[in-house]
């Protein structure tokens, strides 16, 4: 990308001409002899232990000498499809932005190719614990070992997809190139125009890094013209810019950490020095900062500075969201030199993306989601038919089919989005607020529960993605005790108490009493919530002697919750009508080891309680 003509050349038809000449060639030359010897290599990728399957993953396939054949990212499912050109032993390396890269034992391609199953391991990279030295070492091509090393190894894994997501076309972009004219100190604004580019086939373009690599990354054109240059991230990946500059690691101190480069120091042409910033903790790619070096060396040229920022797309590819170079205008000096007169910002910014079957995945002005729904187990699509339901935010564009309906208080229209057969599913222009995702169940309904939900910051011009499984029986209870991870080994216990002919018996009071040496105190759900989201009434915990008790009603369902009850407690339950007339009836249950949850189901005689039955969930249920 060049200051002057950043986005596209001066001319965008001759500049989308050279594109699509340049794809004719290869399709002239290339696929024939492709064809005749390429293997198809589909499998897919889950995580080892769980199963569950890794979307948004670059894979690479690899040939016997190291050499890239064909990249894909993995589908929402963690499927993908490669082509092996020649026979002969390959591997294939899976990288994931935040994690450590994978590599699989060699294997040949086959015409009768079965599905590959790569297990990767769920092994995080801690950017935070990183140790920033002070004496900020910056070495050309560092030792992956080392803290430079490492950073560059997770930045490199976005640059990468951002590069891969260009070559392959997945995408058509709806760019605004803008031009704004600045007063000496760079404060005033003192003209501003732009302009809107369609159906453009990439948002970010450099010049080859050949030429800067040899030229300069600004370069003079006529008399009095000088071109400023920004790398894309081929540049940055290329051999040509890593021999040539030197990295090292910096601590950003606002949650975000930096992989410093600078111009090696036999560089003798105008150069550029900056950062690349990434999210400490997810390892995600942020901005580029840079600034021109080896320049006049005066202060009115100082060190003109740019920024490239990036944003990633619903299939984990990574795109340019927005770019400026500020240049500094001069005329010339008494007594030689130059004065600079002003500034000139030249930027565009990325207002629309649109996928292959013409969906808007992002717009500059708007919030998008993506998520993927996965079965009740996490580890493959739904069974059937799956619908996301949403609530909250700021509202939804017109004819969005997961507006809410504002007589029902803002729930969500039952029909809601439909997920796709793989299970993904996308909202699109939303305005900015926190929304909150459920999956409809009709089985949890049935119990009076409420569908667990989760909540998603949707922000302008930024695509935020969501992994959603069908809700169980287990998930609504979890998420009526409060929705995080519980402790470790223990349960919650639902109570359900009804009349003889089924009906429930709402208001019935419920006392719990158990040994005070376990140190157990009673949930702070009375009831699970309903599937508006309401609750129950709260516990009301006393001490009698030894034993520690709580006391409440049932809701109108006949529910009671217990949250968080330990593996091996022995719990007395005496349940008694609205009145308190009638004689109690006290029932003890245990809560043995590894149960997910127990549900106990009481049924009301007409002169006392009789507990009917004790569900154990032990795996998680349909």
């Amino acid at each position: 990308m060049k200051g002057t003509y950043a986005v596209t050349r001066a001319t965008p038809d001759a500049y989308l001409w050279g594109v699509r000449t340049t794809f004719l060639l290869i399709l002239l030359i290339g696929p024939g002899s492709l064809r005749a010897t390429a293997q198809p290599v589909p499998g897919v990728v889950v995580e080892e232990g769980t199963g569950v399957p890794v979307t948004g993953a670059m894979v690479l396939l690899l040939g016997a000498d190291g050499g890239r054949v064909d990249q894909a990212l993995t589908d929402a499912v963690g499927r993908f499809l490669l082509e092996a050109r020649r026979p002969g032993p390959h591997t294939i390396t899976v990288d994931r932005i935040g994690y450590a890269s994978f590599t699989s034992d060699p294997f040949t391609p086959a015409a009768d190719a079965v599905e590959l199953r790569l297990e990767v391991p769920v092994e995080a990279i801690r950017l935070r614990g990183i140790v920033v030295s002070a004496e900020r070492d910056c070495r050309v091509r560092p030792d992956k070992g080392a803290a430079a090393g490492q950073v560059w190894e997770e930045a490199r894994k976005a640059l990468a997809a951002e590069a891969w997501t260009r070559e392959a076309g997945l995408y058509r972009y709806t760019l605004l190139r803008y031009e704004r004219r600045l007063d000496r100190d760079a404060r005033e604004v003192l003209a501003d125009s732009s302009m809107l580019m369609t159906d453009q086939t990439s948002a970010f373009i450099s010049a080859p890094i050949e030429d800067l690599v040899e030229e300069g990354f600004v370069q003079n054109e006529g008399d009095s013209m000088s071109v400023y240059y920004a790398p894309d991230a081929e540049a940055l990946l290329s051999d040509a810019f890593l021999d040539s500059h030197c990295l090292g690691v910096v601590d950003g101190g606002d949650g975000t950490v930096g992989l410093a480069f600078q111009p090696t120091a036999r560089r003798q042409v105008p150069e550029i020095a900056g950062v690349i910033w990434l999210d400490i903790e997810t390892a995600e790619l942020q901005r580029i900062q840079f600034g021109y070096v080896g320049l006049l060396d005066s202060p009115e040229v100082g060190y003109p500075p740019g920024e490239v920022s990036f944003t990633r797309l619903p299939d984990g590819a990574w795109v340019v969201k927005e770019w400026w170079i500020r240049m500094p205008s001069f005329a010339e000096a008494r007594g030689g030199g130059v004065r600079r007169t002003g500034h000139r910002v030249e930027g565009g910014a990325t207002a629309a993306v649109t996928d292959s079957v013409g969906r808007t995945v992002l717009e500059a002005w708007s919030a998008s989601i993506f998520g993927v729904v996965t079965d009740s187990a996490g580890t493959g699509p739904p069974p059937g038919p799956v619908v996301v339901a949403r609530r909250g935010g700021g509202g939804a564009a017109p004819g969005d089919p997961a507006a809410g309906d504002p007589d029902a208080g803002n729930v969500p229209a039952p029909s809601g989005v439909t997920a796709n057969v793989d299970g993904s599913f996308l909202l699109n222009r939303l305005e900015a607020g926190t929304y909150f995702l459920r999956i409809p169940n009709p089985a949890l309904r049935e119990m009076g529960l409420a569908e667990p939900e989760v909540a998603v910051e949707g922000a302008l011009g930024e695509v935020v993605y969501v992994r959603m499984k069908v809700p169980t029986v287990v998930d609504a209870l979890v998420f009526s005790c409060g929705g995080a991870l519980r402790p470790a080994g223990t349960a919650p216990v639902m109570g359900r108490i009804r009349h003889a002919d089924g009906t429930p018996a709402g208001h019935a009071e419920v006392r719990v009493r158990w040994p005070a040496a376990t140190g157990y105190a009673a949930g702070w759900v009375a009831a699970p919530r309903g599937p508006g989201g309401e609750t129950g009434n709260g516990w009301v915990p006393r001490r009698d002697g030894s034993f520690a008790t709580a006391s409440t009603t049932t809701d109108h369902r006949g529910l009671f919750l217990l949250c968080d009850v330990p593996y091996g407690s022995r719990l007395r339950v005496a349940v008694s009508d609205p009145t308190g007339e009638e004689p109690v009836t006290h029932q003890t249950f245990f809560v043995p080891p590894d149960v997910r949850t127990v549900i106990e189901t009481i049924t009301l005689s007409s002169s006392h309680y009789i507990m009917t039955s004790i569900d154990y969930i032990l795996t998680p249920d349909p």
